[in-house]
C-alpha cells in the first residue's frame, strides 16, 4: 500500500491523498479555511489535525494516540467513503467543529480487539448512512442535537455501546436505533447529569408479555446515581408494534430488573402518524424503558359495594376496625398473590373482584384482589379508584366476593374500556338474582334504598347457617373453643370475626354467633340463606 507519512503539512487549497495517510513523530496538519483535503485511510500513531476547512476521509481512520484533532478546530471532518467504512485504534478521537456521516454504507467504530470509544465535541450532522457503535461509546458534548437524523441516517447501538448525553431541564434528543430508528428524548428537571441510551430490538428479557407491547426496549443509564426527575419520549414504527397493541390507550414503562415488575405511566392515545411517539414525566429513576398499552397500565373501573358486617348506621358508612388495629395483611387472603407495601388508610378490608365471560356468567376471566373503603369504593394501594390489568376491552359480567359475606355478580355485562360506573349498593339495578332462590335476595338491606353483601358465611360454602350441618355457628364455637365458649380470640383476622371487629367471640356482648343469628332469624334459627353468586 502507499503511504504517505507527514511531518508538518499546511493544507491551503483542494488537496487529495489517494492513499493512506500517516501521522507520526508529533506532526502536524493544518487545514485552513476554505481548503479541503480528502485522503484515504488516516492513520495517527503521535500526530495531530487542525481543521479549519474541509477533512474528507473516504477509508478508515485509526487513532493510536492522543486525541488526534486539534481542540481549536473549527473545520467539518467528513466521512464519505463508498464502501463502509471504520474508526477503530486504541485511542479515542476527540472531533471538533463538525463531524459528517455522508456514506450510504455507513460508518462503523471497529469492534475487533482494538477500538476506544468516541467522543463529539462539536456537532454531529447526518447526511446519509449510519454510524455504528458497535461496543463501544459515542459522547457527544457539543451544543445542539445531532442533525440530519432520520429512518435512514442515525446512531445504531448494535453492540455494548451507548451514545452519551448531558441531560438538563430541556428536551435532549438521543438520536439512536438498531435495525430500525427508534430515538428517545430526555428532559431532566432534576439534577444535571450525563446519560446513556441504547435500544434493543427486543422487550426487556424477563418480561412475560408478549402481546400489546412495542418490540423495542430503551435503556438509560447516568453518571451518578440519583437525582434525576425525567421526562421520557419514546419513538416507535407501526411495524414495531407487536399483536393486540393499542396505540390510542398506551403508555411507558419502567424497569429496573429487566421487566419482572415494571411500573406504567398513565395511558393515553400516542401522537404522530408513524412514527409514534408518547412520553411520561416524573420517572425518578434510570433502567429499561419500554412502551405498552392498557392492558398493563390498566383500564379504570368506578366500582362500589357495601360489607353489610362492617356497617355502621350512625355514620352512613362502614367502620375500618379491622385496619385501625392493624390486622389487615398486606397479602389479600383470597390466593392471588397481591401484595402491597401498605395497606390504604381509609381501607375496610381486601376484596375480590372477577371479571366473568359475556357469554357465560359463570366462567372466571380475570380475578383481582383490590381494597374496600370506607365509603364502598373499591380502590388501589394509593387509594385511586380500582384499575384492570392484563384484560382486553370488552364486555364482561363483574363478581365481587369478600372471605366471609356472600359474593354478588352483575344483572349485565359492563363494557370495560369504557371508563364504567357499577354500583352494587343499589342491589335492583346491578346485581343478578337467582330464580331458584326464594329464602333471600342477592344483597342485603343495610339501610332504606341501600344494599350490601350478605354478612356470615364464615365457612364460604356459599350458605349462611345457624344451626345443622356446616353451620357457620359451629367454625366460630370451634375457634373459641368447644369446651370453653366464653373464650374471645383477640385481634384476630379471621373470617370467624362475622362482625368484622377484631375479635373472635362466641357468648357475649358483639358475639360472631349473634351475627350469624340475625341474619337468619332469631325466631327461625333454621333458615338457610344462600348466596346468588353462580359457581
Amino acid at each position: 500500500m502507499n503511504k504517505v507519512f507527514l511531518m508538518a503539512f499546511l493544507v491551503g487549497s483542494a488537496f487529495s491523498v489517494y492513499a493512506q495517510m500517516i501521522l507520526s513523530g508529533g506532526s502536524q496538519i493544518i487545514v485552513s479555511g476554505g481548503s479541503t483535503l480528502v485522503v484515504n485511510d488516516l492513520n495517527n500513531s503521535s500526530g495531530n489535525i487542525d481543521v479549519d476547512g474541509t477533512l474528507s476521509i473516504i477509508g478508515d481512520l485509526t487513532n493510536n494516540s492522543g486525541g488526534m484533532f486539534d481542540s481549536g478546530s473549527t473545520g467539518t471532518v467528513t466521512f464519505n467513503g463508498s464502501s463502509a467504512q471504520e474508526i477503530t485504534g486504541a485511542s479515542t478521537v476527540h472531533f471538533y467543529g463538525t463531524t459528517e456521516i455522508n456514506n450510504s454504507n455507513g460508518v462503523i467504530i471497529t469492534n475487533t480487539v482494538t477500538g476506544a470509544d468516541q467522543q463529539v465535541h462539536g456537532t454531529l450532522t447526518f447526511t446519509n448512512g449510519k454510524l455504528s457503535l458497535s461496543d463501544f461509546d459515542l459522547t457527544i458534548d457539543g451544543t445542539g442535537d445531532p442533525s440530519g437524523v432520520s429512518a435512514n441516517s442515525y446512531i445504531v447501538t448494535n453492540g455494548s455501546g451507548s451514545l452519551n448525553r448531558v441531560v438538563g431541564s430541556t428536551n435532549v434528543l438521543f438520536p439512536v436505533g438498531n435495525s430500525s430508528y427508534n430515538p428517545i428524548t430526555l428532559n431532566n428537571s432534576g439534577t444535571s447529569d450525563t446519560y446513556s441510551v441504547k435500544v434493543e430490538d427486543s422487550k426487556p428479557s424477563n418480561f412475560s408479555g408478549s402481546t400489546h407491547i412495542v418490540n423495542k426496549s430503551w435503556i438509560v443509564d447516568e453518571s451518578v446515581s440519583g437525582g434525576s426527575d425525567l421526562i421520557v419520549t419514546t419513538q416507535w414504527n407501526a411495524t414495531d408494534e407487536a399483536t393486540s397493541f393499542d396505540r390510542t390507550n398506551c403508555c411507558v414503562g419502567y424497569t429496573t430488573d429487566n421487566g419482572s415488575n415494571v411500573s406504567w405511566g398513565n395511558g393515553g392515545a400516542a401522537s404522530g402518524s408513524d412514527p409514534y411517539t408518547r412520553s411520561h414525566n416524573s420517572f425518578s429513576g434510570v433502567g429499561t424503558f419500554m412502551v405498552g398499552d392498557y392492558y398493563y397500565s390498566g383500564l379504570d373501573i368506578n366500582l362500589k359495594v357495601i360489607l353489610a358486617a362492617a356497617w355502621n348506621d350512625v355514620n352512613n358508612n362502614m367502620d375500618k376496625t379491622l385496619n385501625t388495629a392493624g390486622l389487615i395483611p398486606t397479602t389479600d387472603p383470597y390466593g392471588l398473590n397481591t401484595t402491597v407495601s401498605s395497606v390504604p388508610v381509609n381501607a375496610v378490608d381486601w376484596i375480590k373482584i372477577e371479571l366473568r365471560s359475556s357469554s357465560n356468567h359463570v366462567t372466571i376471566t380475570n380475578s383481582y384482589a383490590k381494597f374496600i373503603d370506607v365509603d364502598g369504593q373499591v380502590i388501589e394501594e394509593d387509594g385511586s379508584n380500582m384499575k384492570l390489568t392484563g384484560v382486553s376491552t370488552g364486555s364482561y359480567y363483574v363478581a365481587v366476593k369478600h372471605r366471609n359475606h356472600f359474593g354478588v355478580v352483575s344483572a349485565s355485562t359492563v363494557e370495560i374500556g369504557n371508563s364504567p360506573t357499577l354500583n352494587f349498593t343499589n342491589m335492583q339495578a346491578t346485581a343478578w338474582q337467582d330464580p331458584s332462590i326464594t329464602t333471600n335476595s342477592a344483597m342485603k338491606e343495610v339501610e332504606s334504598g341501600s344494599f350490601g353483601l350478605w354478612e356470615g358465611d364464615v365457612s364460604g360454602d356459599g350458605y349462611i347457617k345457624y344451626n345443622g350441618s356446616g353451620a357457620d355457628r359451629i367454625a366460630i364455637l370451634t375457634a373459641v373453643g368447644s369446651g370453653t365458649p366464653g373464650n374471645i380470640v383477640s385481634g384476630s383476622y379471621s373470617n370467624n370475626d362475622a362482625n368484622m371487629d377484631g375479635d373472635i367471640k362466641y357468648n357475649g356482648s358483639s358475639a360472631d354467633r349473634i351475627t350469624i343469628l340475625t341474619v337468619v332469624g332469631s325466631s327461625t334459627p333454621g333458615t338457610i340463606y344462600s348466596e346468588h353468586l353462580p359457581e
